[in-house]
């Protein structure tokens, strides 16, 4: 509605006014007056009247013009164009002009228009520029005028009002000059009421010195002085009455008319209007109105204006405007009674003040003919009622009065003029007055002027002072009424600018909103291009540093010591877990510190401080030197350098198009490489945004065991991202967010200062000198992302004790995160949303979910859910003890990334001294029902009598001031590994502790907890699965003890034999056997459960410290900022009670059952239970068993592939088969899925068709076989619904030797002939999707299983790979050769680890490894098998009974079936190789095997026939099983 729109505005107005004119007539006028102003509209029920609204609203919202103004004004008085209303309502009438005045006042046609709008016009055009700048009579009369009063704030009430009034008298005798509308209704009724307002204008401006005037001092009338001096005593009474006895005001007493002031001639031309107008409605006025002379032409007036502007417009008019006056003129007896009503209370009132005031104030002209009008109309006033006569003798005395007073005017003529007056109205009303007479007293007193007490004669002094009691009264009820009306406009008009005010400022404000949001918008776009920059060179510095250690690495091209060497490699932990939140594997260590190997006193800890720099001690030769320079030129160049080049360079081929675009890949959203292309993707294509845009942006703390990163998450539909801001110090507890500032860089950086940053990056990104790599500013990792998808659990839990944190937990092998926010609020928004996204994204709209998958924000009451659940799991035996306990460790919010909350697990054994342990004895056991600080009877009398002695106000008792678990507590334990190494020492001043003090004995650390007073602490899960941390592999000097030996490795008890595997695997045994199983739910119910907290901990004498427990200290509502920050360093190193989860007892767990694990409890019960015959017309032997759910797939030689189903109990049941059944079990072969057929391809000459070239797999519900070995140099991927090749995918530059499937089915391993393994992921689409669009191809669903380009290509072998392991859960890769070595990568980041070497250098034929983390190689050579641990140590050797055809595991990984040309299958135990059992075969030679879920055997033979080993019920239930010497740790 700004100028440049006034058109459209004007426009606006006309409709608004054309669709009034379709209003009923007795509508119009409120509907007319209120729906501009906005009013009632809470009250608006029907579509028009919103609509009028709406358009008057944004009319109205803005100021308007000159034009606007006066069409406004036009149209609010009812009309659009008034010439087109004219013209349709004469067309009633032919003879009349067709050119008649277009001023006509058409709207005097609707009835009772200025009754109803005149206040509502006044109150809606307060907002007109026209009216608001009106200015009609010069400064000089300005100055002269007292103004008392405003109307509506802002407009002079005479001048306006007299313009306003005098416009519209003069229109209607202009009109009436065509026809009288005087004579007509509604016309007539609403010009009584126009007379009615100019009425009040008159009361308003004469005053009442006219009509009260005060006694005179001259001798012509003293008798009726006294009348004066009555009336005015008369008139303060009543003042007096109506003020209630409060100071008087007379809001008239300063008037334009007041003694002595002289009348414009502007008033005296309105007066002669209004006098003509009273004459024609009363049918004695003349029929035109006598031209004004030249000298009284004045400018146009307002509304004149107005209507020139609004016809100059040229609309239509209104259609309806004849319809709209003709039914008003048909109503004219509905209003018959009001106009008579209202004539008789307006014209004579009006008669009276016009007499008086021209007789007072005109000229002696002007005044004649007043005398000769007011004589015609005189008839008129006479009545018979008794108040008309009254008035008549109050109009005697007054006019009497005035010419006491004015006479002497104009040479005395104008004493004639009144006398003739008061003569003719005395005949007029002689018949009212001639009682008077008659009813004279006699005692008046007459003066000496005769004629005034002869004309005195003629009227009563009562009758005089009540009417004026009853003109006083009325003229104070005007004006009473008028302040009424003028305080109501007022204040509409105060808080109408106070609207406009507030409209104002919300438009100020969403000016300023908008553009702090654009510049906001901006900041945050530059922000996140800077981020986006930053975080690509941490990527590709990251990526290069990577390609520099492959390239110089033991098995890299440029290495100086090639693999075997005998440098010494130094290892830290890497986080992996698998999903038993074990982390066994070890990483390499670039930046191990060598002083730490030196005594302390040739270390310069203090005056020298240490960098973290690469150990690298060989010379990087200088073609590697050119080589990383010309990259990092390349990364500061230009970053968008092509990421598929058609090259088998392991940094390109890392770099796969389908991870970055599907969701639901195996690969970490994490790894820089998708981060890059994900950024790059996003930005090219437009319909990414939505997955780019962030949903959520909170500050946060990344809690890990070595630091603590306080920065930014940020949530988008895909990625979790966060950005570092600054390092933590201390406990990071609510300190932190108090130094979260809005960094905002108002330096504008020129491409000069960029180009200086990047020349800056790239001298800190590599230097190499001496063989030395350093790169200072990015030690820590400023940008972190997983992928949400990959999410399988996030979980509400403590910092601090405060629930104020989040662990979100992958199933890509991926580290847990732990994060820590600054309110409840900010983790539960982040925690639901993440959850809600993630399950967005596995089942999109439309799609079916499954329940298994979808995962809920693990709250308080979702965790009492799972603990339930896995509770029962626990009492069936379902799970083990070791994964029950992680389990509740987890819901208890213990992680391994919050070394104050650490996992807790418990002393089992209490026997460390004995050669042998018997785990039938329970005093081989510790006691699970006592707390720690419990076992020992003697000190917990100490504990006892501290507890019921102590007595402090603010501390409640306790038994114990240390605590179970606390950081000290677990970097006592982990010492000799890093990163716990740093942190110890960081914790002892940045050194380590005496050497006295550290941890050096198994035995002493039990006997310790039992006998020093500040020791209860319990173990840690590593105890039970990692046998690393108890050996000094780093070769740290950790100083001597006081009986002179050096501590290296921890002091094993005597029954572990020296090995660090053999005490993990006995102390694991024991958290498995009987005993623990049947006395565990004590212990639960002591950390976890109902003992934790109340009178059960009480009796149990399981109090500690009360910092320790949840609750005990009001932290979110302490104001002593200081003390709370004490208290939260207490709690950070003092210890954490875990999260109660548990409220009543816990229940015992069941029994065993044998028969679900009988290669644990009863192997010898398995025999050969059946034989199938080969149904292929010519034998050929079976070279392949694969199983995947219920169906075998077999493929013989010959490439004959054939499908069987797998029958067992449960499936003949139903699915309800359950090993406490009564039922025999049964296990079998049964029917073809598919018939015996051929797969229709050529295997490559050199190629043995055996094992190692087959593997299945299942994505969703469908089931696949990988063929290798083709002579293309592919391998293919057949259907097994229906036996056909459906893809086909051709990489290696040489022939595919073998191939592997992760378990999960997401992952594939190939390796060729060309010594290069690949990594590919299997496509597992979103049901929604038809096709999924990568940078330079399209993949179809439905004909791509695999990923038509490699996620990695792992290098190093020197010859033909043969084997290969590939586990996501592990995030490892194993790959076999003829070199005779073993390669372990990363399987996220294709990272080169460690290799394994023959101890004899054969090559090596096949490979097994398990989940617990054990690698078993076996070479036909020399039939010897070799056990090593995932990091790479050495564990047992053995001799295979012949050559072994195929090498299978158990479903539990603790055992191992091998077979051969023998003919039988010989069970070896994972932990040691030991012989558990020989199974004999039917005296065939077994080509193939298979291990079933149920622990059964599925042999195939030479001659094509398939044996089925499985469990014999009978021997079981007649209980004459001899227990196994190797009880595997992973059993129930």
């Amino acid at each position: 509605m700004q100028r440049e729109f006034e058109p459209i505005r004007l426009l606006g107005l006309q409709l608004l006014g054309k669709l009034l004119v379709g209003i009923p007539s007795e509508k119009k006028g409120a509907i007319l007056f209120t729906l501009p102003t906005g009013k009632y509209r809470k009250e608006m029920t029907s579509a028009p009247q919103l609509f009028f609204h709406v358009i008057s609203e944004r009319l109205l919202r803005f100021p308007p013009s000159d034009n606007s103004s006066a069409t406004f004004f036009d149209v609010l008085l009812g009309r659009t164009s008034p010439k087109q209303v004219l013209q349709e309502h004469s067309q009633s009438d032919p003879s009349k002009d067709t050119n008649s005045n277009a001023s006509s006042l058409d709207h005097f046609f609707l009835p009772r228009i200025l009754e109803h709008g005149w206040n509502s016009w006044l109150e809606t055009s307060t907002d007109l520029d026209v009216i608001k700048e009106y200015k009609p009579a010069p400064k000089a009369e300005l100055d002269n005028v007292e103004i008392n009063e405003l109307i509506l704030g802002q407009l002079s009430s005479s001048y306006l009002l007299r313009d306003i009034l005098d416009d519209i008298v003069g229109s209607l005798l202009q009109t009436s000059s065509e026809e009288n509308i005087f004579l007509s209704q509604p016309g007539c009724d609403n010009v009584l009421h126009l007379l009615k307002l100019i009425q009040e204008l008159l009361v308003n401006q004469i005053g009442i010195k006219l009509l009260f005037p005060s006694p005179s001092t001259t001798d012509e009338s003293s008798s009726d002085d006294k009348w004066k001096e009555d009336i005015k005593l008369t008139v303060n009474e009543i003042l007096d009455a109506e003020t209630n006895g409060q100071c008087r005001r007379f809001p008239w007493s300063s008037c334009q008319f007041a003694a002595g002031d002289e009348v414009s001639d502007d008033w005296w031309s309105f007066f002669d209007k209004v006098w003509s107008i009273i004459c024609n409605l009363n049918g004695k006025g003349p029929s035109k109105l006598i031209p004004k002379s030249p000298q009284n032409v004045v400018a146009p007036s307002l509304g004149q204006r107005a209507r020139g502007l609004v016809e100059s417009l040229n609309v239509p008019g209104a259609e309806m405007a004849a319809v709209v006056v003709s039914s008003g003129i048909a109503k004219m007896n509905i209003f018959a009674d009001r106009a008579t009503i209202l004539r008789g209370e307006i014209f004579p009132r009006i008669f009276f003040h016009l007499v008086i005031l021209y007789l007072c104030k005109a000229g002696l002209e002007n005044a004649s003919k007043c005398v000769l009008q007011f004589m015609s109309l005189l008839p008129l006033l006479i009545a018979d009622d008794d108040q008309s006569k009254n008035k008549l003798h109050f109009l005697i005395w007054s006019l009497l009065v005035v010419r006491s007073q004015y006479g002497q005017l104009d040479d005395g003529a104008r004493f004639h003029v009144l006398s003739h007056l008061i003569l003719e109205t005395i005949i007029y009303g002689k018949a009212m007055l001639v009682t008077n007479i008659l009813g004279r007293d006699d005692s008046i007193e007459v003066n000496s002027n005769k004629e005034a007490g002869f004309i005195l004669s003629f009227i009563q002094k009562d009758r005089v002072l009540a009417t004026a009691a009853y003109e006083v009264k009325h003229m104070h009820a005007v004006q009473a009424d008028r302040l009424r009306n003028l305080q109501k406009l007022n204040s509409k008009l105060n808080e109408r600018f106070t609207k406009e005010t507030q409209l104002v400022q919300i438009v100020d404000d969403q000016i300023h909103l908008s553009i702090s949001s654009a510049l906001s918008s901006d900041d945050s776009r530059k922000a996140a291009f800077q981020l986006a920059f930053d975080e690509d060179q941490q990527i590709v510095a990251d990526k290069w540093i990577h390609i520099f250690r492959a390239l110089i690495d033991e098995r890299g091209p440029w290495s100086a010591n090639p693999f075997p060497n005998d440098a010494l490699t130094h290892w830290k932990l890497d986080k992996t877990e698998d999903k038993w939140r074990r982390r066994f594997k070890l990483k390499r260590n670039y930046m191990f510190d060598e002083r730490l190997c030196q005594p302390s006193s040739s270390r310069n800890e203090i005056t020298e401080p240490f960098f973290d720099q690469p150990s690298f001690s060989t010379k990087v030769p200088e073609k590697m030197k050119r080589f990383l320079l010309k990259g990092v030129r390349g990364i500061t160049d230009d970053s968008g350098y092509g990421l598929f080049e058609d090259t088998n360079d392991t940094s390109e081929s890392s770099h796969s198009p389908s991870e970055n675009q599907n969701q639901n890949n195996a690969a970490d959203s994490s790894d820089h490489r998708t981060t890059v292309q994900n950024k790059k993707d996003t930005s090219s294509a437009n319909g990414d945004s939505d997955y780019t845009k962030v949903l959520c942006s909170v500050h946060c703390v990344l809690v890990t065991p070595k630091r603590k990163l306080a920065g930014q998450l940020n949530i988008t539909r895909t990625v979790l991202h966060f950005s570092f801001d600054f390092l933590v110090e201390g406990t990071g507890g609510s300190s932190v967010f108090s130094k979260f500032k809005d960094k905002k860089d108002s330096d504008r950086k020129n491409e000069l200062g960029c180009a200086e940053r990047l020349y800056g990056c790239r001298d800190s990104l590599i230097r190499i000198n001496g063989g030395l790599m350093q790169n200072q500013s990015n030690k820590i990792k400023h940008h972190r992302r997983w992928n949400i998808a990959k999410i399988k659990g996030v979980h509400w839990i403590r910092y601090l004790l405060q629930y104020t944190a989040m662990e979100i937990f992958f199933d890509d092998s991926n580290a847990p995160i732990f994060l820590n926010f600054s309110s409840q609020k900010d983790v539960k928004r982040a925690g639901s949303l993440l959850v809600s996204l993630r399950n967005d994204a596995l089942f999109p709209k439309g799609s079916i979910k499954d329940k298994n998958s979808v995962i809920s924000f693990v709250d308080r009451r979702v965790a009492l859910e799972i603990a339930e659940n896995a509770k029962e799991r626990w009492k069936r035996r379902e799970i083990s003890n070791f994964e029950y306990l992680m389990i509740l460790n987890t819901l208890a919010g213990r992680s391994y990334n919050d070394l104050t909350q650490y996992p807790i697990f418990p002393w089992v054994l209490a026997d460390y001294a004995s050669e042998n342990l018997d785990f039938n004895k329970s005093s081989t056991f510790r006691d699970l029902s006592k707390p720690v600080g419990a076992l020992d009877e003697k000190r917990f009398k100490d504990f006892e009598d501290r507890y019921l002695n102590f007595c402090d106000p603010d501390i409640p008792s306790f038994y114990y001031g240390s605590h179970y678990s606390s950081m000290g507590i677990v970097l006592h334990y982990l010492l000799r590994l890093e990163p716990f190494t740093t942190l110890h020492r960081s914790l002892q001043g940045g050194k380590f502790d005496h050497a006295d003090r550290l941890f050096q004995s198994i035995d002493s650390a039990y006997r310790n907890s039992l006998s020093n007073s500040s020791d209860v602490k319990e173990l840690i899960p590593e105890f039970f699965y990692m046998p690393e941390f108890l050996e000094n592999s780093n070769s740290y000097h950790l100083g001597i003890k006081q009986d002179g030996e050096p501590l290296g490795d921890v002091a094993l008890p005597p029954w572990a034999k020296g090995s660090p595997e053999e005490f993990i695997h006995i102390n694991r045994e024991a958290l498995e056997s009987e005993y623990v199983s049947s006395n565990l739910h004590h212990w639960i119910d002591l950390i976890f459960g109902y003992k934790q907290r109340g009178q059960p901990a009480v009796e149990a004498a399981n109090i500690f410290y009360y910092v320790t427990y949840e609750g005990a200290v009001d932290l979110e509502n302490m104001d002593d900022m200081i003390q709370k920050y004490a208290i939260e360093d207490q709690i950070a190193n003092f210890g954490q009670t875990p999260i109660q989860i548990f409220r009543v007892k816990h229940p015992r767990r069941g029994p065993p059952i044998p028969i679900a694990h009988p290669l644990y409890f009863a192997p010898q019960s398995i025999t050969l239970t059946s034989s199938v015959s080969s149904t292929i017309s010519h034998m050929s032997a079976v070279l392949f068993i694969g199983l995947l759910d219920n169906t075998i797939i077999l493929m013989n030689e010959g490439l004959i592939l054939s499908v069987k189903l797998w029958l067992t109990t449960r499936t003949q049941l139903g699915g309800n088969f359950t090993f406490s059944g009564p039922q025999e079990n049964f296990f079998g072969v049964g029917s073809d899925v598919i018939s015996p057929r051929k797969i229709g391809t050529f295997l490559a000459e050199n190629v043995k068709f055996g094992r190692q070239l087959l593997a299945t797999m299942q994505i969703n519900s469908d089931k696949y076989l990988i063929l290798c070995g083709n002579w293309e140099n592919s391998f293919q991927i057949i259907s097994l619904s229906d036996g056909r090749i459906v893809q086909s995918i051709r990489q290696h530059k040489d022939v595919v030797g073998c191939v592997a499937v992760s378990s999960d089915g997401n992952v594939v391993a190939t390796g060729s002939y060309d010594t290069t393994v690949m990594i590919w992921h299997a496509f597992r689409g979103r049901p929604s999707e038809k096709k999924m669009r990568t940078a330079n191809f399209e993949i179809s669903e439905n004909d791509h299983i695999i990923m038509e380009r490699p996620v990695h290509i792992l290098c190093g072998h020197d010859d033909i790979i043969t084997c290969l392991f590939v586990s996501t859960e592990l995030d490892i890769v194993v790959s076999g050769s003829k070199d005779g070595t073993c390669i372990f990568h990363t399987l996220r980041e294709g990272r080169y680890v460690r290799s394994i070497r023959h101890p004899s250098g054969f090559g090596l034929s096949k490979l097994v490894a398990t989940r617990h983390g054990r690698v078993v190689l076996y070479s036909e050579i020399d039939l010897s098998l070799h056990m090593h641990s995932i990091n790479g140590k050495h564990i047992a050797s053995a001799t295979s009974i012949g050559r072994l055809n195929c090498m299978e595991l158990s479903c539990c990984g603790e055992f191992m079936a091998c077979a051969g040309e023998h003919g039988q299958i010989v069970l070896r135990s994972m932990h040691s190789l030991d012989i558990v059992w020989k199974y004999p075969g039917a005296g065939k030679g077994i080509t193939s095997l298979a291990m079933t879920r149920e622990e059964c055997f599925i042999a195939g033979t030479k001659d094509g026939s398939l044996l089925v080993f499985s469990v014999e019920t009978a021997l079981i239930r007649r209980g004459s099983m001899p227990q196994t010497s190797v009880k595997p740790s992973g059993a129930g």
